[in-house]
């Protein structure tokens, strides 16, 4: 893997000669770049600390209204989110680069939050190149190769998806595709992981039997203990 980045990397410089902003998924990957000395010296790097696969939304990113409704689904305070998460991107928010490359995984989790980079691009009009690394998180692997994204109309799909729980009113890369379809569904009667729940609720290691049981979907021991919760409370009611 560490190899693949690498390459990656030296094509993009090779390629473009521009400022380089590179978006990655979460603070665990950025460390691990970091650990592995996979950042360049004349790019910038930053990581999107969220989980917008969990909870409520606003149409339009990093208002004050998004601000309110993600600090009330993450169950956090607003002063906490602003130096979680605003301040890791305040490159993407403040900067001018001519290429930003999204480093994002191949599971729902990912892939919702980079849906979310792809529509704030859209809100803000960004018109300079966008790349999309993909990582096989269940394989520790990168693909060899960079997917050319537009992110003109992610807005859009942004609120269908996120902010209206519908299908998107455009094409999508299968991967996001299937992770849309996941996103839908995941916390519904019908999905795989409410019904695991409540078969085996009370059981003490159920949160850890989540995690190696359903890694597609990218969730970490926070929203599985928040699913747990939910399912319980409804079957409670």
């Amino acid at each position: 893997m560490k190899d693949t980045i690498k390459n990656l990397q030296e094509k993009m410089e090779a390629r473009y000669d521009v400022s380089i902003l590179h978006v990655l998924n979460g603070s665990c990957m950025l460390e691990r770049f970091s650990n592995e000395k996979l950042m360049n010296k004349n790019a910038t790097y930053v990581s999107f600390n969220e989980a917008m696969c969990w909870g409520e939304a606003d149409t339009e990113l990093f208002s004050p209204a998004f601000i309110k409704a993600r600090v009330q689904s993450l169950q956090t305070t607003e002063e906490e989110y602003r130096q979680k998460v605003l301040e890791a991107l305040e490159p993407l928010f403040k900067g001018d680069y001519g290429i930003i490359v999204l480093w994002f995984g191949d599971d729902m989790f990912c892939q919702i939050n980079m849906m979310t980079i792809l529509a704030y691009l859209d809100q803000t009009g960004y018109k300079g190149d966008v790349l999309f690394c993909m990582a096989l998180e269940r394989r520790d692997e990168m693909l060899d190769h960079a997917f050319e994204m537009d992110s003109s109309g992610y807005l859009d799909i942004y609120r269908a998806v996120l902010c209206n729980r519908q299908k998107p009113p455009a094409d999508l890369l299968p991967v996001t595709y299937q992770a849309v379809d996941m996103y839908l569904n995941y916390r519904t009667s019908e999905s795989p992981i409410v019904k695991y729940i409540k078969r085996n609720a009370g059981k003490e290691n159920l949160v850890a039997e989540l995690l190696a049981l359903f890694p597609e979907y990218g969730l970490g021991d926070l929203q599985y203990k928040m699913m747990i919760e939910e399912v319980m409370y409804e079957d409670e009611v």
